[in-house]
């Protein structure tokens, strides 16, 4: 979820947790700032290299064809021919329109699973260029998509299901160029998710209800909000005691990184994810842990299956929150007991 990959590494490891020190144990150079302003530093996108075969006659791509590769009998990683079949896919171009999907709708007799198929199997996407030779070009990614065989186009702001982001292709004959930049103008405004800071945050499992009740009663009052990402602020307080909530996103050569800085009473909790693509020197330079980063470790035998690693995802997220349920006060812990299902301590 390593500088160039080993600081993001290290920060896996950290919580910050600190008085009036919210950058305490960052690399200067990824530290959220306490007060994080619309010009804050979001990088200058991060870019991907996909392998690819094209075959020109049946408009057919096959992506990732080299990948990074686990072997669990040796425990050893190696950049080689993908092990795995790839599912090719379509890629046609209409004029200045590149519609990339699947190379045939699948149908089903279960209508239930007819609408799964076409909501998230069935689907083109369209980009945008006017930049291009054919296929071979630069390409928009658009929040523009339809179902496969049909005409009906529908589109949001959302770009490959992402709000506050813009996505760019470049497409030679063996390789895709994938950056994904961040973009305040393609965010979208949400309010704040009280019931999850409740919950994950200071420990207390409170119905959506009873959280609207707190607040009619005015014992949670939000005091601020500024939105939308990737630049969000907001306050509020819970009877005398007042959190800050400092989040955004840096998309750049490490990866997807998202920061948040959740503060109280002088103190401040730091939380950093990362993630992003795995490539060669990667591969071959990094440790099983970060590689195996994004594999579900539920079950062992999935977890250190042989195979491809496509991407890495890191993140301090039980650090983080053991930080933030250390801010709250006893004041607070007893306004919110009579509400929670379950309290964590």
């Amino acid at each position: 979820m390593k500088k160039a990959y080993t600081v993001l590494f290290g920060m896996f490891m950290f919580v910050a947790c600190s008085d009036d020190n919210p950058t305490s144990g960052l690399d200067n150079s990824q530290a959220p700032k306490t007060s994080i302003q619309p010009t804050a530093d979001i990088g200058e996108g991060y870019t991907i290299a996909i392998p690819i075969k094209y075959d020109e006659a049946t408009g057919r791509i096959y992506q990732g064809t080299y990948a990074c590769n686990y072997h669990p009998d040796t425990k050893t990683f190696a950049w080689e021919e993908n092990l795995k079949s790839l599912e090719p896919e379509s890629f046609r171009v209409v004029g200045d329109s590149l519609w990339m999907g699947p190379t045939e709708k699948q149908v089903s007799d279960e209508p239930n699973e007819q609408t799964f198929l076409d909501a998230y199997r069935n689907v083109e996407t369209l980009s945008l260029s006017n930049n291009h030779n054919g296929i071979y070009g630069v390409w928009e990614l658009t929040g523009c998509q339809r179902i496969l065989g049909e005409t009906e186009i529908k589109c949001t702001k959302f770009i490959a299901s992402l709000s506050g982001i813009t996505r760019t292709f470049t497409i030679t004959p063996d390789t895709i160029y994938t950056t994904t930049r961040v973009s305040i103008d393609n965010a979208i405004e949400l309010g704040a998710n009280y019931g999850h800071i409740l919950d994950d945050n200071l420990g207390f499992d409170i119905g959506d209800i009873y959280i609207d009740s707190l607040f009619k009663m005015q014992v949670i009052k939000e005091i601020s909000h500024q939105a939308p990402n990737p630049v969000e602020r907001f306050s509020f307080s819970i009877g005398s005691q007042v959190f800050e909530v400092d989040g955004y996103a840096k998309f750049d050569s490490t990866g997807m990184n998202y920061f948040e800085t959740f503060s109280s009473n002088g103190k401040t909790c730091t939380r950093h994810e990362g993630m992003g693509y795995i490539n060669e020197k990667m591969c071959k330079e990094e440790s099983a842990e970060f590689l195996l980063s994004d594999r579900d470790k539920s079950e062992e035998q999935f977890y250190y299956e042989e195979g491809p690693v496509g991407g890495f995802k890191i993140d301090n997220r039980e650090e983080y929150y053991e930080c933030t349920k250390s801010l709250v006060t006893e004041e607070t812990k007893n306004l919110l007991s009579p509400f929670a299902r379950i309290h964590n301590n």
